[in-house]
């Protein structure tokens, strides 16, 4: 299997029973601007149930993303208000 690296998404078209999905590779970063520049890199030509297969993996991908940070979040939540709660009582452990 070969590795194709890509910077962006750049569109997705269908004609003909296939789907043509266009990404991108970043060219230039003007700073001064706050602008990139992509140019068109590689084409994935899919059949029509192909890329239903993959809107269908990448939805779960997503999902299962968006769990992950979501409990990590919760997590660190969690750890910032145990350790809020701890150093206030050593605030008022050292008060008496």
């Amino acid at each position: 299997m070969k590795d194709i690296f890509v910077d962006r998404f750049l569109k997705c078209t269908a004609s003909q029973g296939v789907v043509r999905l266009d990404f991108g590779r970043v060219e230039a970063i003007d700073n001064e601007k706050n602008e990139i520049s992509v140019a068109p890199s590689t084409r994935l030509v899919l059949p029509m149930d192909g890329f239903v297969h993959f809107v269908d993996q990448a939805v779960q991908l997503r999902d299962k993303l968006l769990e992950q940070e979501k409990n990590s979040t919760e997590k660190s939540e969690t750890t910032e208000e145990l350790e809020r709660i701890s150093s206030e009582k050593k605030g008022t452990e050292s008060v008496h």
